[in-house]
C-alpha cells in the first residue's frame, strides 16, 4: 500500500534525463575514487560531506534548496501503488459514484423545483401585469349583500357598499327569457316609481302565438295524412 512507502527509497536511482544530456555528461561522479594527482594536495574523500568541500574548491558551484526532478519508480513501489489504486477502485469508486448520482439527483431537483418557482412566478407577474392593463377584477358577492331585480328587460344586481351604505348596481344583463318568473317587472317599477320617483317602460311580453298557417304546416309533418 502507499503507506509502506513512507520515507521509502529505492536502492537504485534512475532519474528521468533527456536523451541529449544522457549523451554529452557524465551520470555519475565519484571523489572518492580520485587519486592524489587528482586531489591537488587534499586528502582523499571518503564521505559526502568532503565531497562537498572539495567540490567548492574546485569548481564555481550553487546549492539549490528544494530542487525538483523526477526519478523513475522501481517495482516495490509500482507494486504497492498499484494496490492502493485498485482498493480505492473496489471500495472507495463505488461509493464516491453512488453519492455522485445521488447529488446529481438532488441537483436536478433542485434545477427543476427553482426552474418551477420561477415559471410560477413569471406567471404571477404576468396575471397581475393583465389585471392592470385591463383594470378590472372579478368578485365574487355575497348573498346577504345583494338582491337581484327585473326591470326594462333587464336583471339587475344590486351590492351593498359599506363605505358609501347603499346599495350600488354591480351587473346588469338582459333578461334570456322573459317568460321566467322572475323575469315578472311589474311590482318593480312600481316600486321604483313610489320609492324613488323613477319612471321605467313597461316591456312587452313575449307570447307563443299559434296561426293557422303554422298548424298547416305541422300537418304536412305528420306521418298521415286525410
Amino acid at each position: 500500500m502507499k503507506s509502506d512507502l513512507k520515507n521509502y527509497t529505492p536502492a537504485e536511482i534512475e532519474f528521468v534525463l533527456e536523451e541529449e544530456a544522457k549523451e554529452l555528461f557524465p551520470l555519475a561522479l565519484d571523489f572518492t575514487k580520485l587519486g592524489e594527482d587528482k586531489l591537488m594536495g587534499e586528502k582523499p574523500i571518503t564521505n559526502k560531506r568532503e565531497a562537498l568541500k572539495f567540490i567548492g574548491k574546485m569548481f564555481t558551484a550553487t546549492y539549490p534548496d528544494n530542487e525538483l526532478v523526477t526519478r523513475k519508480l522501481d517495482d516495490f513501489e509500482k507494486q504497492n501503488i498499484r494496490e492502493e489504486y485498485c482498493t480505492l477502485e473496489e471500495n472507495d469508486v463505488p461509493k464516491r459514484k453512488l453519492e455522485l448520482e445521488i447529488a446529481i439527483e438532488k441537483a436536478k431537483k433542485m434545477k427543476k423545483d427553482a426552474e418551477d418557482a420561477y415559471a410560477s412566478v413569471l406567471m404571477e407577474v404576468a396575471k397581475y401585469a393583465a389585471e392592470v392593463k385591463l383594470g378590472t377584477v372579478d368578485v365574487r358577492l355575497k348573498a346577504k349583500d345583494v338582491f337581484c331585480i327585473a326591470l326594462s328587460g333587464y336583471y339587475l344586481i344590486y351590492t351593498w357598499d359599506n363605505t358609501k351604505e347603499l346599495f350600488v348596481l354591480a351587473k346588469a344583463y338582459e333578461i334570456p327569457d322573459k317568460n321566467e318568473l322572475w323575469a315578472n317587472e311589474e311590482k318593480n317599477r312600481e316600486a321604483m316609481k313610489t320609492l324613488f320617483d323613477l319612471d321605467f317602460p313597461e316591456m312587452e311580453q313575449v307570447k307563443e302565438t299559434i296561426t293557422e298557417e303554422s298548424i298547416d304546416d305541422e300537418d304536412e309533418d305528420l306521418p298521415f295524412g286525410e
